[in-house]
């Protein structure tokens, strides 16, 4: 009998500190993840095809457009100059594309792919907001006539709908406190209308998010004013912290001025966190032009290259009498480069020069080339090609290079002449 019920209590024991066990892992994770960022796929779109000619390279470019502002946290990155040439064709940064509905109105479905659209970034000198991004609790308070109402995940206040949109748009993941006896309970209307620390902390203590955002919603006619606070921190630590919230003000139409704050909101944590974006070196090449004898050819030359739709910026890399080198940064690849320049008049593609000729110049006499390199820094600035030429042509006309018996061809190297 003591037997069995020793049995009993081993078993019972076990039992109890299992449960414990278990309890407190579960525990352990939520509290892990409670601050864990939240993956978001900057890459896939799906936009409202339109009657218009073209439709479907106009939903691809619309499609690129709101990757892009996913992808820099900038609503302004579409009226950059490189980012408006790339829209012109689009397709070259689309993976795939399907047909699909929107409240049943036809709609594309795209995903891009991720490596040009950064290289894409680069080249407009962007920054990169990474896909793991901060979980924001967002919590509405609406003031019409004086009376103020809290917006929960479902309570359809006329708010919520243009704040859970925006934030999918700018790809800012939010979560909405959830109405329950909790929430009513830790927190009050007045309470968080008067931005009070102790109530908002407690209340938003038990959401697993990385910051908090309060959004006073004043209603006035057909228009709203948005003033906003974010809490850049642990909700925990919101009453004890002597830092102080970001804030902003926004106005115009209930969805404008909610759509704004969500866009200023994205773009402060697109700058917190930003990366580093490095161009891969097959997106750019060096472009060398000979025949370059006047001002006026150098700037028709450079208006030229800017000018091609592969092209996405041209800067001087080096001058040499009557030579000059570009740095040529690509949107496309080299072949279509290539096939875009040979098509001007003006240009002919020929081989790269071999190491041996270049030795044999040399060799002939090596005191000449300083003296030629002089004399074409005096007839740039007597041509006009300008002293800001003369000097990149100082700082960057670098040493000849120990001679190769192997040609100097490379992938990422293009020789040109220039037709008169």
């Amino acid at each position: 009998m003591m037997m069995g019920l020793s049995c009993l209590i081993m078993i019972f024991d076990r039992f109890i500190m299992r449960y414990i066990l278990t309890s407190f892992l579960c525990l352990l994770a939520f509290s892990s993840a409670a601050y864990a960022k939240t993956k978001v796929d900057i890459y896939h779109v799906e936009v409202p095809m339109t009657d218009v000619k073209n439709a479907k390279t106009v939903a691809w470019a619309q499609g690129l457009k709101q990757v892009l502002i996913k992808a820099s946290g900038d609503t302004k990155i579409i009226n950059n100059a490189v980012v408006k040439k790339a829209l012109t064709d689009p397709s070259d940064y689309l993976a795939q594309f399907e047909s699909g509905s929107m409240d049943d109105t036809p709609s594309m479905v795209m995903d891009f792919s991720p490596e040009p659209v950064q290289s894409l970034l680069s080249q407009a000198h962007a920054i990169f907001w990474p896909q793991l991004r901060n979980n924001v609790l967002v919590w509405v308070i609406e003031d019409q006539n004086f009376e103020r109402q809290i917006g929960w995940e479902q309570s359809g206040l006329d708010s919520i709908a243009p704040l859970q949109a925006s934030s999918l748009k700018a790809g800012l993941p939010i979560t909405l406190p959830l109405g329950d006896m909790d929430d009513m309970t830790h927190i009050t209307a007045p309470e968080l209308w008067g931005s009070f620390d102790q109530p908002l902390a407690k209340a938003s203590q038990r959401y697993p998010v990385d910051g908090v955002l309060v959004l006073k919603v004043t209603r006035m006619g057909d228009g709203a004013q948005v003033d906003w606070a974010l809490h850049d921190i642990a909700p925990n630590k919101i009453a004890t912290t002597q830092r102080e919230p970001v804030t902003g003000s926004t106005e115009g139409s209930l969805q404008d001025s909610i759509n704004n704050a969500i866009v200023q909101v994205s773009a402060y944590y697109a700058k917190q966190n930003k990366v580093a974006v490095n161009q891969a070196s097959d997106d750019s090449l060096l472009g060398h032009f000979n025949g370059i004898n006047s001002a006026q050819n150098f700037f028709t030359l450079e208006r030229m290259l800017k000018g091609l739709s592969s092209v996405a910026a041209v800067q001087v890399h080096q001058i040499q009498g009557d030579n000059i080198v570009f740095k040529i940064d690509l949107l496309s690849d080299v072949e279509e480069f290539k096939k875009e320049a040979v098509n001007k008049q003006q240009l002919t593609q020929i081989q790269a020069p071999v190491a041996s000729d270049e030795l044999t110049q040399q060799d002939a006499s090596q005191e000449s080339v300083t003296q030629e390199q002089s004399s074409g820094n005096e007839a740039a600035v007597a041509d006009g090609v300008s002293a800001d030429a003369t000097a990149i042509n100082a700082k960057q006309t670098t040493p000849a290079k120990e001679p190769s018996s192997q040609p100097t061809q490379d992938d990422n190297q293009l020789w040109f002449d220039i037709k008169e």
